[in-house]
């Protein structure tokens, strides 16, 4: 046994049993409380909506795919209803094979919501509304989760890196 003077009127012993028992605990806490991973922000649009969310293309050429959300801290202010957020992005692909992502802001990534045009290319490439009036207040692609949806399509892309 080990003693561990303190000051003069203490001494503090560890037995050498307990030094082990001591160290199997830290590290048994340290590995229960570390971080676990965030889960994926990326959310996958529901496929069976995706018909009617090709339906507000532009063109009937083009299509779309691979098409991803994130949910936002903002809401939708539907006639004083507010709805969460989602900013959706998806691969519009030209005829050619060429794809550019959109993105899009909704309320709903499992069943038919309201559908908004955040980017330039959305609002280029489809006949959505765009978000620009007071039910969209502050839903513009430098908000929160519009990037990061633009990320989602571009990393689930095939052949993107993992």
């Amino acid at each position: 046994m080990a003693s561990i003077p303190i000051d003069e009127r203490s001494i503090v012993t560890i037995p050498t049993v307990g030094r082990a028992t001591l160290a199997a605990l830290v590290i048994a806490f340290g590995v229960a409380c570390k971080p676990k991973p965030a889960p994926s922000a990326c959310l996958q649009f529901a496929a069976d909506l995706m018909p009617a969310f090709a339906g507000g293309l532009a063109r009937k050429d083009f299509r779309v795919a691979n098409a991803w959300a994130v949910k936002s801290d903002q809401m939708i202010d539907s006639s004083g209803v507010k709805f969460p957020a989602y900013f959706l992005s998806a691969d519009i692909v030209a005829p050619s094979g060429e794809a550019v992502v959109g993105t899009w802001v909704t309320t709903d990534v499992s069943k038919a919501g309201l559908i908004y045009s955040v980017s330039p290319q959305a609002k280029k490439y489809s006949t959505w509304a765009q978000a620009a009036g007071p039910a969209t207040t502050g839903i513009t692609m430098d908000a929160t989760g519009a990037k990061e949806s633009v990320a989602c399509v571009l990393n689930n892309r095939v052949g993107a890196p993992k």
